[in-house]
């Protein structure tokens, strides 16, 4: 094999950031069947990537080559012929860069898998014909992925449309602009920022929104603007349109027009692929069994898997030593006493029965009835309406899903999406009986701070 192919598959199975701090001066000195010897700019740096990368380099050198070949470090000093060439047009189109995006967050970094591989290929659709599908709303639980995708779309559209002027923005922080423009009365700038000087924009988290009327108003007519002009827009949630209780309908019927993807729990293999994926991009050696530990001991939360992949390599990098299968349990183990503990305050178990408790029996004083008749069959209408603004107040106090609420009030799903909107339709239309009971349970429950916080 020739030593500058094989340099840059090595360089291609290291992470970016590892190449360019330690390995920006490596040069194949000699290569034969034996061993390969890599030059490296001077001592330190030669020291230091022998002890921090010389095993992973040597397996993926092996795996390269398909031989076990010895590998030595050695100091050389940089001169003009190990200095880069300049290669294609002297003047490159250098894309308008609106926001800032992870490196690390790429489509070829992101693991496919069956739980997320049509939200992948969808986002990379968006990138090769903008404005096919759009708006993509892609939703999915708290760290499965939807991030990662945003950033990817950025990176891919800043290398291969370096023209288009692409912005990334969370819901939140979209508020915050907003505000700030409002205090300043630059609101017609804020306008001119999003809707005129952008041909992609990603909002992410729009379910931050819920409940913030003023601020959704805005986010409407900007989609309005942005849509009209064929610009594409991809937002990221953790619920469906349907589940953004509060959210005006005006709006959830935009975030609908166009492709709804979701991207569920990944399975086993493809945990276990991503575990390895996340090693690799910081350079560290991650055996089968470890990568397998993992995926079959950490739930679906791939910030928590990345989480106890940092700590095995800061574990590492103290002991001097090599991953195993007991350093991988120790560190679950450790993550699991601390879920455990929050547990104790923070679990589902006991938002169902304290705060949860505390809204049913609020409701059912305010409207004169017996807490077990909110539970019942029946049809009365009082009972239907408490019924119905318990499952609202479910949705907008405690945030909970749709689909809990189904299960809490033994109802199907379809009767729990009819009975919210039902209310945000009465608050829409002035109901003022509605709006009274309403705001009757919230002030006892503010009454009630002291023996929960909603």
């Amino acid at each position: 094999m020739d030593k500058d192919i094989l340099l840059e598959k090595l360089r291609a199975n290291m992470s970016r950031d590892s190449w360019n701090n330690w390995l920006s001066t490596a040069k194949i000195l000699e290569l034969d069947e034996e061993k390969v010897i890599i030059g490296l700019g001077n001592l330190f740096i030669k020291e230091t990537v022998e002890k921090r990368f010389g095993s992973i380099i040597k397996d993926t050198i092996n795996n390269i080559t398909g031989k076990r070949l010895e590998i030595v470090f050695k100091e050389i000093s940089i001169d003009k012929e190990h200095k880069q060439t300049v290669s294609g047009p002297i003047i490159k189109n250098r894309p308008l860069k609106l926001s800032d995006f992870n490196p690390e967050f790429t489509f070829d970094s992101f693991i496919t898998g069956n739980s997320n591989r049509i939200a992948y290929y969808s986002a990379l659709e968006v990138c090769k014909n903008p404005g096919k599908y759009n708006p993509l709303f892609i939703y999915g639980d708290v760290g499965l992925g939807k991030t990662h995708l945003l950033h990817a779309v950025g990176n891919y559209l800043m290398e291969n449309s370096p023209d288009l002027k692409v912005k990334y923005i969370t819901a939140e922080d979209f508020m915050n602009q907003m505000m700030d423009g409002i205090r300043a009365s630059e609101m017609e700038k804020f306008r001119e920022r999003f809707r005129k000087n952008i041909d992609f924009l990603l909002i992410d988290d729009v379910q931050f929104l819920i409940g913030k009327n003023t601020v959704q108003s805005e986010l409407f007519h900007t989609f309005n603007t942005l849509f009209n002009s064929r610009k594409q827009i991809v937002i990221c949630s953790d619920r469906t349109p349907q589940e953004l209780a509060t959210f005006h309908p005006r709006l959830i019927s935009r975030f609908e027009m166009g492709l709804i993807t979701d991207i569920q729990i990944p399975d086993k293999t493809t945990k276990y692929l991503i575990a390895k994926k996340m090693a690799q991009m910081i350079s560290l050696q991650l055996t089968d069994d470890v990568a397998h530990y993992l995926a079959e001991h950490i739930d679906q939360n791939l910030r928590k898997l990345r989480g106890a992949i940092m700590n095995l390599l800061i574990q590492s990098q103290i002991s001097g030593l090599p991953v195993n299968i007991e350093s991988a349990k120790k560190i679950v183990d450790s993550m699991i006493r601390m879920n455990s503990n929050k547990l104790k305050f923070q679990s589902p178990e006991i938002l169902e029965s304290i705060k949860v408790d505390t809204l049913i029996n609020a409701v059912a004083n305010e409207f004169n009835i017996e807490r077990k008749e909110i539970f019942s069959s029946s049809r009365k209408k009082d009972i239907a309406l408490a019924r119905q603004v318990l499952a609202y107040l479910f949705k907008t106090i405690l945030k909970m899903k749709t689909k809990d609420i189904s299960e809490k009030l033994d109802k199907n799903h379809s009767t729990i999406i009819h009975s919210i909107k039902k209310i945000e339709h009465s608050l829409l239309m002035g109901n003022d009986v509605v709006r009274d009971k309403i705001n009757n349970v919230k002030e006892k429950l503010e009454g009630d701070r002291g023996l929960v916080a909603i």
